[in-house]
């Protein structure tokens, strides 16, 4: 996100201008030791009460909008239809979007319970095919204005350098319009908006999601966890010569955006820049060409996240609340908690703060370099932080002042803050070497909102470095692998002999790895999801009851799934052929009065629940029947009342399924 106000000097690195590199995505660093090694099913759990402004309760605002907060559980509700195992990013776009073919825009008004399990490396620049997309394949479709060639980033670098004729103009005409374009078409491969009460969980040690912004936009009730966030990378940065004195490229994405969204935890992530970290920047203009945005921003009136237990890794505008200071409307929101998390090597916006009450406790900040640095706590127009026992490992030659930093703010509450194991008043350090000091207080208490278990700096820094990242043990207790393929069976034609459309399939694991849910497929339709308990290696039952299949023939696959993955039956085929009601047969008596009686009787065969008797193709009876297949069925009709003379009469018996009718019968009624 772009600030409107000015940002501090940017560190100089090298990257290239025009495309991303093509090479295979580089391994996933080693994940710390988490405590207890325990697997846990990370989609069931919810955000404890008390755990930070997410966990808060009561109305909320975002951009205007009235939404009333009850916490944050994501899609912990989840119907077992609606838990998804992804492998590639498409299958992600379709499990956050509700069905096939969505696209990154298609889950932001989904807002049934959903649960996401990521496993292995999602490429938010692979296509639908599998192929990988580079930056060059966006530009080449994009044909510049008032030329035949198409656009490309050099071009755009030559003609607007600010030393030449262009000047120090904002870009505009052809090649601005062509670059727009071409991001358009950036972002709709690569961002991917993730709609309300959603959980999306990475599962084992290497679920990761390259290139991609991930914007949580309108939504509510969201929790995204365990993941690696990894580069989210602009093909197509802007340039602009009135940001700073000496002008900046700004970046569009960030690894995750939280906007104009409530109740939104954001916990065990790692969040780096991947292949292209700060020290690849090149310059351009004499400026770092930046690729990136934020690793984590909430802005445009976003309430109520809680952010914790994260690696920021290796970047330069870390995470931003409140994307500028005209946005009045966001007073009262951008309340956020930070605790726990880890921050390395990171430039500034640790966090930078407008407007909100923010809660930062318990965090660590680790430099290996003094390069790059500017900044840590931003104190932005009308914010309000309180920053409790934090630990803050500044490279040598790092004044202690600069941690703090005043963006037009004028408080920010500090204690228990230290400095290479040394407690510092870090606000007291800045107003010893700035012109407009900071009040040390804090409009808010957090104690009064929610019940933050704050440790003493020493003891979080331990176990923030053992457990901050994506370092969670997850998957699902009684799982540790995808479940084995299941056998399906039938009872069709068991009970009753018929093959009525009434019958059980059962699905059956007999050995080995478990499911966690159980779907059933008729004709490739979903028809029934089920969840299950896992007990593996013990079999597992799982027993679909259908009823009312009309005569036909159907297919049959069972998926199971867990965390770990999903495993399809062979196809298992129930012909149908007796649904409808048997045929019936007529007869007649006669009472003692001259009345003749009209008696239709099924003899053996699938029952009825209706009955109908014409006389002359003219309705004289009807009744509802109890089906009591294969037993016999009898109804009679009664003649009395009828006119004198003959008259043909036909049976006919209804189910669900269908209906048959009797051959016609002759009645004499009268003398």
């Amino acid at each position: 996100m772009r600030d409107t106000a000015a940002t501090p000097p940017r560190r100089p690195g090298a990257e290239q201008t025009s495309s991303r590199r093509a090479e295979p995505v580089r391994p996933s660093p080693p994940r710390r030791a988490d405590t207890p090694a325990t697997t846990r099913d990370l989609g069931q759990e919810t955000l404890a009460p008390g755990d930070g402004w997410a966990s808060w309760t009561g109305t909320t605002r975002p951009d205007g909008r009235v939404v009333q907060a009850t916490g944050t559980t994501g899609g912990a509700a989840a119907h077992a239809a609606q838990v998804h195992v992804v492998e590639t990013w498409t299958q992600l776009r379709d499990a956050l979007g509700g069905g096939p073919g969505s696209t990154g825009t298609t889950a932001r008004t989904v807002t049934e319970p959903r649960i996401v399990y990521v496993r292995g490396t999602l490429d938010a620049f692979a296509g639908p095919d599998g192929a990988r997309l580079t930056c060059d394949d966006f530009a080449a479709q994009v044909t510049v204005a008032g030329t035949d060639e198409p656009f490309s980033m050099a071009a755009y670098i030559a003609h607007f350098d600010p030393t030449g004729p262009w000047g120090r103009t904002d870009p505009a005409g052809p090649l601005e319009d062509a670059r727009v374009a071409a991001a358009a078409l950036q972002a709709r491969q690569t961002q991917q908006h993730v709609g309300s009460n959603v959980t999306l969980v990475g599962v084992g040690d290497d679920a990761r999601i390259v290139g991609a912004n991930l914007r949580i936009r309108d939504a509510s009730n969201v929790i995204v966890r365990n993941l690696t966030l990894s580069d989210a990378y602009d093909c197509f940065p802007q340039w602009d010569p009135g940001d700073s004195d000496a002008g900046n490229w700004n970046s569009a994405y960030d690894n995750l955006s939280v906007w104009a969204s409530t109740s939104v935890w954001a916990d065990h992530l790692t969040l780096d820049d991947g292949e292209h970290p700060p020290s690849l920047l090149e310059t351009v203009y004499g400026r770092p060409y930046e690729v990136h945005d934020g690793l984590l921003d909430v802005t445009h009136g976003s309430d109520l996240v809680t952010v914790s237990w994260n690696h920021f890794d290796d970047h330069d505008k870390t995470s931003l609340v409140g994307s500028s200071d005209s946005r009045l409307q966001d007073r009262g929101q951008h309340r956020v908690t930070y605790h726990h998390n880890l921050w390395t090597d990171i430039g500034q916006r640790a966090p930078r703060v407008r407007f909100g009450d923010v809660h930062v406790y318990n965090n660590v900040y680790e430099q290996s370099r003094a390069q790059g640095y500017a900044y840590l706590l931003g104190a932005g127009v009308e914010s309000s932080v309180v920053a409790e026992e934090n630990v803050f490992d500044l490279a040598p030659g790092v004044d202690p002042a600069s941690v703090v930093t005043a963006w037009k703010g004028t408080m920010l509450a500090e204690r228990g803050s230290l400095v290479r194991d040394v407690p510092v008043d870090l606000v007291a350090a800045f107003n010893a070497t700035s012109p407009t000091p900071l009040a040390d207080e804090a409009r808010w208490v957090p104690g009064d909102h929610y019940a933050p278990h704050v440790q003493p700096a020493a003891d979080a820094a331990v176990a923030v470095r053992a457990g901050a990242g994506a370092t969670l043990p997850s998957g699902a207790p009684g799982t540790s692998a995808a479940p084995d393929a299941p056998r399906l069976s039938d009872d069709n034609g068991w009970d009753t002999g018929l093959h009525d459309g009434d019958y059980t399939i059962t699905s059956t694991l007999w050995w080995g790895q478990n499911a966690t849910v159980v779907r059933l497929y008729e004709n490739d339709v979903l028809v029934e999801a089920r969840r299950v308990d896992a007990r593996s290696p013990a079999a597992q039952h799982t027993a679909f009851t259908l009823t009312g299949r009309p005569d036909g023939t159907y297919t049959y696959v069972a998926e199971a799934l867990n965390p770990w993955g999903t495993s399809r039956s062979a196809p298992r085929t129930v012909t149908v052929r007796d649904a409808a009601p048997g045929t019936p047969r007529l007869s007649t008596s006669t009472a003692a009065d001259g009345t003749v009686g009209v008696t239709a009787t099924l003899w053996w065969g699938t029952n009825a629940s209706e009955y109908v008797l014409t006389a002359d193709g003219r309705e004289v009876d009807r009744r509802q029947l109890s089906p009591r297949s294969p037993a016999r069925q009898t109804v009679t009709t009664s003649t009395a009342g009828w006119a004198p003379g003959r008259h043909t009469v036909v049976a006919t018996f209804r189910n669900a399924a269908g209906e048959s009718s009797s051959l016609p019968l002759e009645v004499v009624v009268g003398p």
